[in-house]
């Protein structure tokens, strides 16, 4: 598999802001959103290679890889003609920018990392977690597999979306989660951890806005710690709510995004 443009919607005129999905449903999550910061904003949705092939129901391709998940980033800014710009991403989406971040730090202005899913910078820290590591052996194991609705359920609870499986199916967004459950089939080893060390983090030198929510597992929590110590510019911005906080607070989170970008 090659990086390749990745399917975008552009909307509004101004500086660009660029948002990236979460590894479910992909960049129908950022769609309320988009519409609203257009008015001050040229926003900028795309859509990653695993949520697009995933989502129509293609298994995870073994080939698929942090880089090539970076790469096409950098191919559809390039595409878009935007050299700078600002960029907000959700679990995946947020694990993605920091690697992007490293790579090319001269296309990044700021970041907004909500709950990244950087697990692997526990594992660089040495920090065993058994929570981690089942949700290792669970997502890894789902590589290049069907995804049953129980799969979906787990990872739902393992992600700080419910607080178990059995609730998950309780969830209001469940109908919408399951059509999208074949995009969990593309978090290979090699999707979900770059070649990097917990050292390399000093290099993302721009102002990061990291963002968790009062319930969401304890695990994201310190990843969002974690970043807050290494990273240069930080600032942390706790919501009420789970692992999708963002979306629970459609008034502050915006308010708080807009603090962030005219800093």
């Amino acid at each position: 598999m090659e990086p390749r443009v990745l399917t975008n919607e552009v909307k509004g005129e101004g500086s660009p802001l660029v948002l990236l999905p979460g590894g479910l449903t992909g960049w129908v999550s950022w769609a309320s959103y988009a519409d609203s910061l257009a008015s001050r904003w040229q926003t900028v949705r795309v859509q990653p290679i695993h949520n697009e092939l995933g989502s129509s129901g293609e298994r995870g391709e073994a080939g698929y890889t942090a880089a090539i998940e970076r790469d096409s980033l950098l191919m559809t800014l390039d595409d878009l003609g935007i050299g700078t710009a600002d960029f907000v991403g959700w679990s995946g989406g947020g694990r993605a920018l920091i690697e992007f971040a490293l790579a090319y730090p001269e296309r990044v202005r700021t970041l907004t990392l909500v709950e990244p899913a950087a697990y692997w910078i526990l594992d660089g820290l040495g920090e065993p977690d058994p929570e981690v590591a089942h949700l290792n052996r669970f997502f890894h194991g789902l590589a290049g597999q069907d995804v049953s609705e129980d799969d979906l359920a787990e990872f739902c609870q393992l992600a700080g979306l419910a607080s178990s499986a059995d609730k998950a199916r309780d969830n209001a967004h469940w109908a919408s989660w399951v059509p999208h459950r074949m995009a969990l089939s593309w978090g290979s080893e090699q999707a979900d951890r770059p070649e990097r060390s917990v050292d390399d983090l000093a290099g993302v030198s721009c102002p990061v806005l990291l963002v968790h929510g009062n319930l969401t597992a304890d695990w994201l929590k310190r990843v969002v710690a974690v970043l807050d110590e290494r990273l240069p510019d930080t600032r942390v911005l706790e919501l009420p709510g789970d692992h999708a906080c963002h979306l629970e607070n459609p008034d502050a989170f915006p308010a708080e995004l807009e603090r962030h970008l005219v800093r």
